[in-house]
């Protein structure tokens, strides 16, 4: 894992969630009106800065595993 400079997690995380709304909006257009290559550029770069929020997030000590099964848990601040 590499390491990151996680001050600038609120950056990615404001642009992920930007990115996603844009999507949501295209795909509410009807099927034929859809811009597919729009759409498939947005998901590839969502799931790039996915990964990288992940990763932010467990350099940063927000992720932490369930005592009872072992999986992994977003701890909310």
């Amino acid at each position: 894992m590499a390491k990151y400079h996680t001050a600038f997690y609120s950056v990615f995380k404001e642009r992920f969630d930007k990115r996603r709304e844009k999507l949501k909006e295209e795909l509410k257009l009807a099927k034929s009106d859809r811009r597919k290559d729009f759409i498939k550029s947005e998901i590839k770069e969502m799931k790039s800065l996915r990964d990288l929020l992940k990763e932010m997030d467990e350099q940063m000590g927000t992720k932490s595993h369930c005592p009872n099964c072992g999986h992994k848990l977003s701890i909310i601040l």
